[in-house]
């Protein structure tokens, strides 16, 4: 029956609706804490033990084991331990260079330095050194100390060029709330580099701190131009024309991604979008076009009522999947494309695709319950279809679409104790809005109301 075959086939269509932009919540970029801060990794062939001085006494024969140690533990991503042989180096040495390599290990492994005052008094001696100062305002940020981290960020970007000195000056007026001055320094960091994660930066202050939406749009097309659409830019412009309910836009982006990726999701994004802005013919061209994701396209025709063709397509599907599924489809498609639904020659061929499906272990109580109305309203086996549409409900019991096909079934064995009390609730929840509904209430009512 016709509301039957809608719950069917407008499963995917409202599931597309219930989940539109689920894609979006991944590409969400925030501000980073205050435990992330960028420090640039330096060169660890710099402080090959190689480098060092060549006093051949016991000592260093110690200091040459201990950095090799340091190193290989640095660069396994250790760093705590790293940090304890780069102390230890420090406290034996007093060398410059391990007091930078103990203070960088000690950052990158979230421990506390005990040598932080060796590092302010450093800096002070040796302003122009930009690791210095690099680690200082970032433990300064990480100890929440905004103002000294701004000033170390203003000497920064006076000493360096480099875009990720922009970005590090950029960080402590992130944490005060200084958003423009905060871009600023992006922006001639993105410049430079043309950075995506610096620009997903940019765009998540101005869309999220201070709603400049059309300046964020504008520099990611501008980058989806001139440098392509890689998935990260993709999504997060995505993300903005969801927000606008922008459905057009969305296709193209979801078209793009889909080309670079070739993820699945992305053709069930471009069909979502498509459904959205109501165009049920372009979804389906699409996807006719892509000669793929038959299962989709199967439904969309159902959607468009193109019986004939949905059918044909089960045929395709079944060989394809040896899904038994698809028989009941085929049994559906099949129903409803039929001009005369009392012919009988043509009922036995729905029927036997019903047969077929159940034979080969297809349970859907959605398909029991269709096969076991058509054999009630057809009066082709009105006690079959029952028994069928019971094994639907043991699946469902309170399924008002199952409880019609119950009650539509006790009326026809003239069942008035049980055909009236299911039908009535049945009114109760749904109401009378289904033509279907409307039609078996006033038939059993009028029936069964003296009864």
């Amino acid at each position: 029956m016709s509301w039957n075959h809608k719950i069917i086939h407008n499963i995917i269509i409202i599931l597309f609706v219930l989940f539109t932009f689920y894609f979006i919540g991944c590409t969400t970029y925030s501000v980073p804490s205050n435990s992330k801060v960028i420090v640039p990794k330096e060169d660890l062939v710099s402080y090959n033990p190689k480098n060092f001085s060549k006093n051949k006494n016991k000592k260093l024969r110690n200091e040459d084991q201990l950095i090799i140690k340091a190193i290989f533990l640095e660069e396994q991503g250790a760093y705590k331990q790293s940090n304890e042989f780069y102390a230890l180096l420090y406290e034996l040495t007093q060398k410059e260079e391990y007091l930078l390599k103990e203070l960088n290990t000690a950052h990158q492994a979230g421990i506390v330095s005990k040598n932080l005052n060796s590092l302010k008094a450093y800096t002070k001696k040796n302003p122009d050194n930009l690791q210095a100062q690099r680690l200082l305002l970032s433990f300064y940020l990480k100890n929440k100390e905004f103002e000294k981290a701004k000033t170390i960020g203003e000497n920064l970007t006076k000493l360096s060029k480099e875009a990720v000195d922009f970005e590090l000056a950029a960080n402590p007026h992130i944490f005060t709330g200084e958003y423009k001055t905060s871009l600023k320094y992006l922006k001639k960091a993105y410049k430079q580099t043309l950075n995506e994660d610096i620009l997903l930066k940019i765009v998540t202050i101005q869309v999220n701190y201070l709603q400049n939406i059309d300046e964020a749009i504008a520099i990611l097309e501008q980058h989806r131009v001139t440098q392509g659409c890689s998935e990260k830019i993709c999504l997060q412009l995505v993300s903005i024309y969801a927000s606008k309910h922008e459905a057009t836009k969305l296709i193209t982006l979801y078209k793009a991604l889909y080309t670079k990726t070739n993820k699945d999701i992305y053709v069930e994004k471009i069909i979502e979008s498509y459904l959205l802005n109501q165009q049920l013919e372009a979804a389906i061209t699409y996807l006719e076009k892509t000669k793929k994701y038959l299962s989709l396209l199967y439904s969309l025709y159902m959607e468009k009522k193109s019986y004939i063709k949905a059918n044909k397509l089960t045929k395709t599907l079944l060989k394809q999947t040896n899904d038994p599924r698809w028989y009941a489809e085929s049994a559906i498609s099949l129903y409803e494309s039929l001009l005369d639904k009392n012919n009988k020659v043509e009922l036995q061929k729905v029927v036997d695709e019903f047969e077929q499906a159940l034979n080969l272990g297809e349970k859907s109580p959605i398909y029991l319950n269709y096969y076991g109305y058509t054999l009630i309203d057809k009066n082709i086996n009105v006690q079959k279809g029952l028994r069928i549409v019971k094994e639907a409900l043991k699946k469902e019991p309170e399924n008002t679409y199952f409880l019609d096909s119950l009650a539509w079934g006790n009326y026809k064995l003239n069942n008035c104790e049980k055909a009236y009390p299911i039908m009535k609730k049945v009114v109760e929840v749904e109401g009378l809005q289904e033509k279907e509904i409307i039609e078996h209430w006033n038939a059993i009512h009028q029936k069964c109301k003296k009864k």
